[in-house]
């Protein structure tokens, strides 16, 4: 028996999913924390949940100015907002300053990094005791208008620790911990769903990009696992004529409803129910009909709470000082000139595309400074190609083409988002798109591509590959930290 017959016989999935834990863990441990996009705002709405506050505080821009020189000023501050921007309101939250060692806390202003990490700074910090009565204000104004259930694991393991007291370190691991775990279970079902898609999935599952958000405390680790479980699972339930349970149709319910949780774009995946066949649901449109509406409702339903009731401005380059930024105008703008929008994105297509793939496959830190070597991201990039043309999918021209439709809304969908939020009114480019969101709509775009048939020995490929990956991944952070 041959080595490839032995990882089939023991079970790939095995062996892929203790790869995918073991260096989540070491890249968890490694990573300085909040030396990742938007962490040091994603943790304040984890606490928040946690303590049962499920719709996050506001307070103006002038208030929060008018509070001190206090140590939360130097995470996130909007000191080159407009004049006419001072009176308006903005997400804040509450965390114990335990959790913010001095030297771990990043200056937007002055661009700074986290320099000569060591493994005393790790040890330093989870020596820390919690103190939680003494806490600081934050500003997060891009993350708390997230659903509480977008940080189910993080905020779970934040009651618990805080219960115990734990200690601040041991609770900040613990919630990238959590992260991981949750992430890591919704990657080993999508290969029990798709067994015949186990090596792709895997390769997606360890990309450095992939692996760094799902262990943290970011909204990205429920976001990736979700979408990539869903979507497995949705295409799977196409591989059977038998009337789905009525424990399968909760599940579908409990899907719409998570994926609402997540970015509101990836609600697309949905879609995939169509590719069941019909005779498998008595209601078929119906019910079908209802997950969609479900999944806008409570969008709808949660901007209103979040968003209309509190009186927030959703946060936009506007108030970073880039007064070209307006969201009422550019909406206008889109209306009246609907082809200028999609020449932005196409116009980003063309220019951007090297740098969407390279964020995609995995670019992190707190100003995206890591950076993979471009060896790595084409060598990478091939193989998932390569294992996407060869993962013995099956799928009729027109299942193909409901695969590239539900991707090709949910692209269009967050291009939109950035046309109206982050970029210039009326302007030739998108801004603020990064690789990373189109790693929810991942492996429909991957599955859509298989025509050929499987490879030999194709778990020992992508197993070397995956190792491979994690390995020029925590080598790379090294450098870049230590």
């Amino acid at each position: 028996m041959n080595l490839e017959q032995r990882i089939e016989t023991f079970g790939a999935e095995k062996i892929f999913i203790a790869v995918f834990i073991v260096f989540g863990v070491m890249i968890l441990f490694m990573r300085p924390p909040y030396q990742l996009m938007d962490e040091i705002n994603h943790l304040p709405r984890v606490w928040q949940i946690s303590e049962g506050v499920f719709l996050s505080p506001t307070m103006t821009i002038r208030d929060f100015a008018g509070l001190g020189d206090l140590q939360a000023r130097k995470i996130f501050c909007l000191d080159e907002a407009p004049a006419d921007a001072w009176d308006d309101k903005v997400y804040v939250a509450e965390i114990p300053v335990s959790f913010l060692p001095d030297n771990f806390i990043t200056d937007p202003n002055h661009k700074h990094y986290v320099h000569a990490f060591a493994a005393k700074d790790v040890q330093a910090f989870l020596s820390t005791p919690l103190n939680a009565e003494e806490h600081e204000p934050i500003q997060i104004p891009n993350t708390g208008v997230y659903p509480p259930l977008t940080y189910l694991p993080q905020a779970a393991v934040a009651f618990i620790g805080r219960a115990l007291n734990l200690n601040a370190g041991i609770i900040f691991y613990l919630m990238g911990l959590s992260g991981l775990l949750f992430v890591a279970a919704c990657v080993w079902w999508s290969m029990k769903f798709l067994p015949e898609a186990k090596p792709l999935i895997f390769l997606l599952a360890m990309m450095p990009m992939f692996l760094v958000e799902a262990a943290s405390t970011s909204a990205d680790a429920v976001t990736f696992g979700v979408c990539l479980l869903g979507a497995a699972w949705l295409l799977s339930l196409r591989n059977s004529t038998a009337r789905l349970s009525r424990a399968q149709i909760v599940w579908l319910v409990v899907l719409s409803i998570m994926l609402a949780c997540c970015k509101s774009v990836y609600g697309t995946i949905l879609l995939l129910y169509f590719l069941i066949p019909r005779e498998r649901v008595k209601h078929f449109w119906t019910l079908g009909a209802a997950l969609l509406l479900l999944n806008l409702f409570l969008l709808a339903a949660w901007s209103w709470l979040s968003v209309s009731m509190s009186g927030v401005e959703l946060y936009t380059n506007y108030y970073l000082g880039c007064t070209d930024r307006n969201i009422a105008a550019q909406k206008l703008f889109v209306m009246e000139h609907p082809t200028a929008f999609i020449a932005a994105m196409m116009n980003s297509f063309a220019e951007q595309w090297v740098g969407y793939i390279a964020h995609f496959i995995g670019i992190w830190g707190f100003l995206w400074n890591v950076m993979l070597s471009p060896w790595f991201y084409i060598s990478y990039g091939l193989t998932i190609i390569f294992f996407a043309l060869s993962n013995c999918l099956s799928f009729r021209l027109d299942e193909r083409a409901l695969l590239i439709f539900a991707a090709t809304v949910s692209a269009i969908a967050f291009f939109l988002v950035h046309y109206l939020k982050w970029s210039a009114v009326g302007g030739e480019l998108v801004g603020g798109i990064q690789g990373r969101y189109f790693i929810p709509i991942a492996l429909m775009m991957f599955c859509a591509l298989s025509v050929f048939p499987p490879m030999r020995h194709k778990n020992l490929i992508a197993l070397a590959a995956g190792v491979f990956s994690g390995v020029v991944m925590l080598w790379t952070n090294y450098l870049a930290f230590y």
